[in-house]
C-alpha cells in the first residue's frame, strides 16, 4: 500500500492518530504498552503505518513483526522478526541469555533447550541495550495469529517496559474476554477501533471510487458499515453489477470474495504461485519456485512471475513474499479445492528437503487418515522444538501425530507427552483437554499410570473430590507394584495436594499416611526423600509431623538439593508449622528455580516464603515476596497461587492498619476461592479478615471472624491452618470477653502438641495459652512461653511483652511492666504495627509514664520491590544481576535505584547496607 493510500485510508481516524501521537510523545519518560483491536479492514495497519512513519521522523527506531496464520507453528518465528535489526546487538548479553535467545532461533549450536523465560528476558535485555542509544517503537500486527512462543515473549515485554524508551504497539483482532489476556493489566492500554461515521465514510469511498451511481454509493456504504477496507474493496467487487446486486454475507465473506473475484483475472502460474504462498509457511521467493516448478513440472514459471502478480494482491520486497492483507491469503486458500491445496503442501513438504521441521509439517497438512511415517517425522520435529525451547510448537506437532498414528498406543503416548508439555507451559485447560482425549483410548497400565498423574499435576488448588484422590493413590499403589517408583511418588504427592486444599476426610488422610508408609523402602532416601516427607505433611494432617520435623532438621545441614526438592521440603516445612525452616529452604530453591527459569514453581515457592515470613513477622520479606509471586502467577497463569499472594499481602496490610488496601486485596482474593471451592484459600480469607479487623482496633469483630476457621461445620475451616492462627483468636478473645469460648477452642487444639515439635506450632500454642490464662496460672505459663520465645522474631516477642506486660501492669508491677512494654511498643513502631503500638501506649499510661513514640519505619519509604532490588545491591550484585534474578531490564534496575538512593537519603550503593539495616523492620 503506498504512502498515499495509507493516508487515504485514515481519513476519519484523527482521534486515533492522536492517541498514537500522545504514546509517542511521552516515549522519553518511560515505555507504553497499546492493544489496538478491532476487525478485519477496520484500519488496524493503515493505523501502525502511521505510527512508524511519526516515529522516524522523530529519530526513533522502528521494529516490527507480523503474525501469519501459516506459520502459528513455528516457534519464535515472529519474535525473530521484530528483533532480526537488532539481533547483531546479541553479543552484548550474557553467555546464557545470548545462547537462549540464538537457541530460540536457531542460530546457536547448543544442544541444551533455552527456557522460555530466559528466552524473554533475552529479548528484554536486547530491546533496553538498543533503546539506550535510540528509542523504539516495536509494531506487531495481527497478534492473533503470532506463534505461541513469540506470544509468550510479547506479552513478557509489554508488562516490563514501563522504565525503557519504548513504545510497544500491537493489533490483533478481537478476542473473548476470557481469553484476553491485557484486560485488567494496568500497564497495557487497549483501544478498539470503530467503523468511521458517516461523513468519514462517504469521504474515503469518494477517495477510491469517485463515480459511483447513488444506488450503488448507497448499498456500499450499507453494506461496508464504516470499515475502510470494505469501503475500498468493494467498489472493484462491483464492476460487473452497476445495479449494486449482491448476497448479503458477513462483512469478511464479502472481502474475500472480494478479494477472490480478482484471481480470475490471473494466470494459472499466477495463481499456482498464490496458492503456494498461502499454504506456505514462510515469505521466500525461492521457497515458492522451487515447489511450483514440482507442482507443474520443469515447464513452471521461474521466481519472476511472482513480480507478474499485482501488487494490491501480493507484496514483492527482495528475496520475500507477503500478502497484501491477511484476507487475500484467505481468499486464495477458500478458492482451492482440498486436493489443490493437499497437492501444494506436498510440493512444499519436496521443496524443503533441507528443512526437516517445515517438511514434516506440510506433509502433515498434506495427509489425510492414518499415516505412522508422518507422524514419526512430526514426533522428531517435536523433539527438536523442545532442544529450541519452543514447548509450543511442540505440542501441536504432537497433537496432529496423534490424529495420523496408527493404533491407539501411539496415539495415547502422543496425547500424553502432549499434555505433559502443556503441563510445562502451565495449560492447564490444555492439559485437561489432552488428557480427555487419551482417556477414550486404549492404554497399557504404565500410560494410565502417566495419565493419573498428569490429571493431579496442575497444583493450582482445585480441590480434589474423594474419589479422584482415591484413584491417584490406588494409582501410586500400582506404580509400586510395578517398580514404577518414582512415578509412585509423583502420585501420592498429587493426591496429598488435592488433601490440602479441601478436607477429604480421616479416613482419606489415613490412606495418604498408609501410601506413604509403604514407599519408604523403595525410594533410594527412604523415610527422608523430600516427596513422602511434602506426603506426609500436606495429606497426612499431624500423623507425621514429628518425623517430618526431625528429618527437615537433617535436611538443613545439605546444600545440594534440586532446587524443585528443597522447594518440597519448603512445603514440607511450612505446612508442619515449622516456619523458620521453610524461610530457610525457600532461599537457596528460590535461587535455583531463578537460574533455571522455572517461574510457575517459582511463584509457588514466593509464596510459602510470604507466609513464613508474615508469621515469623519478618514482614521486609513478606511484601516483596508476595508482590513478586502475585505477578508471576499472574503471568504463569496459576489464578489461586495469584490469590494467595494477594492473600499474603492483605494480611500484611492489614496488620499494619492498611484497611482499605487490605480489603481491596482480600476481595480479590476471596472470589478466586469461592468459585474455585478452595477451603484452604477461604480459610486463609478468614485470617485476613481477622487481621484486618485487629489492625482496625476491633477485637470483637475479629473473634468472629477467626473463630470460624475452626468450627468443623463452616465451609472456611481448615484443620492445620486454624492451629496457625489460635494466638490471634486467642488476643481478640482476650481483648473482647470472649475468653471462655476462645478457651475451649484452645483446650481442643491441645493435642496437636503431643503430634508435633514445630517451632509455629508450639509458639502459637504457647502464646494463646498466656493470653487466656487465670491469673493464678499465668506467672508460670509465661515463663514457659519466653522459654521457647529465645529464638522466636521481633514480632511474637513484642506480642508476649505487650501480653505480659498488661498483665504485670494489671498486678500492679508498675516498673517491670514499664520496661516490658516499652520494649514492645518499640518493635511495634518499628514494624508500623499501628493498632498494635496504639495499645503497648495505652497500657504505658496506664502504669503512669508517657509515651514518646517513634516514627513508624513499617510504614516504608521504599516500595516492596524497591526493598528487593535495594538489598540485592546491599550484596554487590550488578544492575544486569540483579534484574536477572528479578525477571526485570537492568534499565528498569537503575531507574529504581535513581528513586532509591533519595529516599534512603544516601548517594551511592556503597551506603546501602548501613541504610537498609538502620531502617529495615523485622530483622
Amino acid at each position: 500500500m503506498t504512502e498515499s493510500s495509507r493516508s487515504q485510508n485514515l481519513v476519519g481516524r484523527d482521534a486515533d492518530l492522536g492517541m498514537v501521537t500522545g504514546l509517542l510523545d511521552t516515549v522519553s519518560d518511560r515505555g507504553r504498552t497499546h492493544v489496538i483491536r478491532g476487525e478485519a479492514g477496520i484500519g488496524k495497519t493503515s493505523l501502525l503505518a502511521a505510527a512508524a512513519t511519526q516515529a522516524r521522523r522523530r529519530d526513533m527506531t522502528v521494529l516490527t513483526a507480523r503474525g501469519a496464520e501459516s506459520e502459528r507453528h513455528l516457534p519464535y518465528a515472529a519474535l525473530h522478526d521484530l528483533l532480526r535489526k537488532v539481533l547483531p546487538k546479541a553479543d552484548a548479553l550474557s553467555e546464557g541469555h545470548r545462547e537462549a535467545l540464538l537457541g530460540a532461533f536457531g542460530m546457536s549450536v547448543s544442544k541444551q533447550a533455552p527456557e522460555r523465560f530466559f528466552v524473554a528476558l533475552a529479548a528484554l535485555e536486547l530491546i533496553a541495550d538498543a533503546a539506550s542509544a535510540q528509542p523504539l517503537l516495536l509494531i506487531v500486527d495481527d497478534m492473533q495469529w503470532v506463534d505461541a512462543a513469540s506470544r509468550d515473549t510479547i506479552e513478557f515485554l509489554a508488562r516490563r517496559l514501563d522504565s525503557e524508551p519504548v513504545v510497544l504497539l500491537i493489533a490483533s483482532r478481537p478476542v473473548p474476554e476470557d481469553q484476553d489476556r491485557t484486560l485488567g493489566d494496568p500497564a497495557v492500554g487497549v483501544s478498539v477501533l470503530q467503523g468511521l461515521d458517516p461523513e468519514a465514510s462517504r469521504r474515503l469511498l469518494a477517495l477510491h471510487a469517485p463515480s459511483l451511481s447513488p444506488v450503488v454509493e448507497r448499498r456500499i456504504l450499507d453494506e461496508a458499515k464504516g470499515n475502510p477496507l470494505a469501503l475500498v474493496e468493494l467498489p472493484l467487487a462491483l464492476k460487473g453489477h452497476p445495479t449494486g446486486a449482491f448476497d448479503v454475507l458477513p462483512l469478511t465473506t464479502q472481502l474475500e470474495r472480494a478479494f477472490a473475484a480478482r484471481l480470475t483475472e490471473l494466470g494459472p502460474e499466477a495463481r499456482r504461485l498464490l496458492l503456494l504462498a498461502a499454504v506456505n509457511d514462510g515469505d521466500r521467493v525461492r521457497d515458492l519456485d522451487a515447489a511450483a516448478k514440482i507442482l507443474a513440472g520443469p515447464g513452471a514459471a521461474s521466481d519472476k512471475a511472482v513480480l507478474d502478480i499485482r501488487p494490491d494482491l501480493l507484496k514483492v520486497d527482495g528475496p520475500r513474499v507477503e500478502f497484501r492483507h491477511p484476507l487475500v491469503r484467505s481468499a486464495v486458500w477458500q478458492s482451492a479445492t482440498p486436493q489443490e491445496r493437499s497437492a501444494a503442501h506436498r510440493a512444499l513438504a519436496k521443496a524443503l528437503g533441507a528443512d526437516p521441521d517445515r517438511r514434516a509439517w506440510h506433509l502433515a497438512a498434506a495427509t489425510t487418515g492414518v499415516d505412522e511415517e508422518v507422524a514419526e517425522a512430526l514426533d522428531a520435529a517435536a523433539e527438536r522444538a523442545l532442544e529450541r525451547g519452543a514447548p509450543s510448537s511442540a505440542e501441536t506437532w504432537l497433537e496432529r501425530a496423534s490424529e495420523l498414528s496408527a493404533d491407539d498406543g501411539h496415539r495415547g503416548g502422543r496425547l500424553l507427552r502432549a499434555a505433559e508439555i502443556a503441563f510445562e507451559r502451565g495449560r492447564p485447560d490444555s492439559v485437561q483437554q489432552l488428557i480427555d482425549r487419551a482417556r477414550a483410548l486404549r492404554l497399557d497400565p504404565a500410560a494410565k499410570a502417566r495419565l493419573n498423574w498428569l490429571d493431579s499435576a496442575f497444583d493450582d488448588g482445585t480441590p480434589g473430590d474423594v474419589a479422584g484422590v482415591r484413584r491417584l493413590l490406588a494409582s501410586a499403589v500400582r506404580a509400586r507394584g510395578d517398580g514404577e517408583f518414582d512415578l509412585a511418588a509423583d502420585l501420592l504427592v498429587g493426591a496429598t495436594i488435592r488433601c490440602w486444599w479441601s478436607e477429604p476426610g480421616q479416613a482419606i488422610r489415613t490412606d495418604v499416611v498408609t501410601t506413604a508408609d509403604s514407599l519408604t523402602g523403595s525410594l533410594p532416601l527412604g523415610d527422608a526423600d523430600p516427596r513422602l516427607l511434602a506426603s506426609w505433611a500436606v495429606g497426612g494432617g499431624f500423623a507425621r509431623h514429628r518425623h517430618v520435623v526431625h528429618s527437615l532438621a537433617e535436611w538443613a545441614e545439605r546444600d545440594d538439593v534440586d532446587p524443585a526438592a528443597t522447594g518440597l521440603l519448603a512445603r514440607a516445612a511450612f505446612v508442619s508449622g515449622e516456619f523458620s525452616r521453610a524461610l530457610r529452604f525457600t532461599r537457596p530453591a528460590l535461587d535455583g528455580l531463578r537460574l533455571q527459569g522455572r517461574l510457575g514453581l517459582l511463584a509457588q515457592v514466593l509464596v510459602l516464603q510470604t507466609f513464613a515470613a508474615m508469621y515469623l513477622g519478618r514482614w521486609d520479606l513478606t511484601g516483596p515476596a508476595a508482590e513478586e509471586a502475585e505477578r508471576l502467577a499472574a503471568e504463569t497463569r496459576q489464578p489461586v497461587w495469584e490469590a494467595c499472594a494477594a492473600l499474603g499481602r492483605a494480611n500484611l496490610a492489614g496488620l499494619r492498619g492498611q484497611t482499605e488496601e487490605a480489603e481491596r486485596l482480600l476481595a480479590k482474593a476471596e472470589r478466586v476461592a469461592l468459585l474455585s471451592g478452595n477451603e484452604a484459600v477461604i480459610n486463609g480469607a478468614q485470617l485476613s479478615h481477622g487481621l484486618i479487623e485487629l489492625g482496625r482496633q476491633q477485637p470483637e469483630n475479629a473473634f468472629h471472624q477467626l473463630r470460624r476457621m475452626m468450627d468443623e461445620g463452616d465451609h472456611a475451616y481448615h484443620p492445620v491452618q486454624q492451629v496457625w492462627a489460635i494466638d490471634y483468636l486467642a488476643e481478640a478473645a482476650a481483648a473482647s470477653e470472649n475468653v471462655a469460648e476462645g478457651r475451649t477452642i484452645l483446650a481442643g487444639l491441645e493435642p496437636v502438641l503431643d503430634s508435633t515439635p514445630a517451632g509455629g506450632v508450639m509458639r502459637a500454642m504457647y502464646y494463646a495459652r498466656v493470653a487466656l490464662a487465670d491469673d493464678g496460672d499465668a506467672e508460670q505459663l509465661f515463663g514457659e512461653a519466653f522459654e521457647i520465645s529465645a529464638a522466636a522474631s521481633p514480632w511474637y516477642r513484642a506480642r508476649l511483652d505487650l501480653a505480659y506486660g498488661a498483665w504485670l501492669r494489671r498486678g500492679q508491677r508498675m516498673v517491670q511492666a514499664r520496661t516490658t512494654l516499652r520494649s514492645a511498643l518499640s518493635v511495634f513502631d518499628t514494624l508500623g504495627a499501628a493498632a498494635w503500638s496504639a495499645r503497648a501506649g495505652r497500657e504505658l499510661r496506664a502504669t503512669g509514664l508517657k509515651t514518646k513514640r517513634v516514627r513508624a519505619q513499617g510504614t516504608p519509604q521504599l516500595s516492596s520491590q524497591e526493598w528487593q532490588i535495594a538489598r540485592l545491591a546491599a550484596q554487590g550484585l550488578s544492575n544486569r544481576e540483579i534484574a536477572q534474578q528479578l525477571y526485570l531490564s537492568h534499565r528498569t534496575i537503575s531507574s529504581h535505584l535513581y528513586n532509591i538512593f533519595p529516599k534512603l537519603g544516601i548517594t551511592s550503593r556503597a551506603q546501602l547496607r548501613e541504610a537498609l539495616a538502620a531502617s529495615d523492620p523485622g530483622r
